[in-house]
């Protein structure tokens, strides 16, 4: 599987794309346009996540994944509800168009918590949980995918939530030179 996939506005993936060997996730999650959705990830990519998950609650922080693994064909609900709700605008800016959203390709997720017995949907870059994910999640092969300053680049609102699988190696990388995803591919494409 190649971890280093681009997808967003400008790098479609196809209608029928789904990742192999993906596995269900049977943890708690926030609620969703579709009572039957079930949280799935890439095999690999899940079994990193329950390491990080642990070290997290080593520290006292509860997380959990609240929305991984989305079909093309819920993505388009999903964006298709925010515009209803929340006009074309607001929709571009926070939500991928149907094929653009990395949730298709099973190695990425939002994050949830649970602090004090109450699972928060709301997340806030100040909260102790984003801090400690900020600060760690490279060392088990995630990035922030859409961080702080970086709109401009990958083309969507800040969201200190949403968490990519790239592998180890690269995660400390793009870490280390406060780099994108985007930039990352930009410069491998210059050389």
């Amino acid at each position: 599987m190649d971890y280093e996939i681009l997808v967003n506005k400008e790098n479609i993936l196809s209608k029928d794309y789904i990742p192999e060997e993906m596995v269900e996730i049977r943890e708690p999650m926030g609620s969703k346009i579709d009572n039957n959705y079930t949280n799935k990830l890439v095999k690999e990519v899940y079994a990193n996540f329950k390491i990080m998950q642990k070290e997290a609650l080593k520290q006292g922080y509860e997380i959990f994944i609240d929305s991984s693994f989305r079909s093309y064909e819920y993505q388009e609900r999903v964006f298709n509800e925010t515009v209803k709700e929340k006009e074309i605008d607001h929709a571009t800016k926070y939500v991928a168009p149907p094929g653009g959203s990395e949730h298709q390709t099973g190695l990425a997720f939002d994050i949830i918590y649970r602090r004090n017995g109450k699972m928060l949907e709301e997340q806030d870059e100040s909260d102790l949980e984003i801090q400690w994910l900020f600060n760690n999640s490279y060392k088990y092969g995630f990035i922030l995918r859409y961080p702080k300053g970086k709109e401009e680049i990958t083309g969507f609102n800040f969201e200190p939530w949403h968490y990519r699988y790239v592998g180890i190696e690269l995660a400390k990388k793009l870490y280390d030179e406060e780099k994108t995803l985007e930039e990352y591919h930009l410069k491998k494409k210059t050389r």
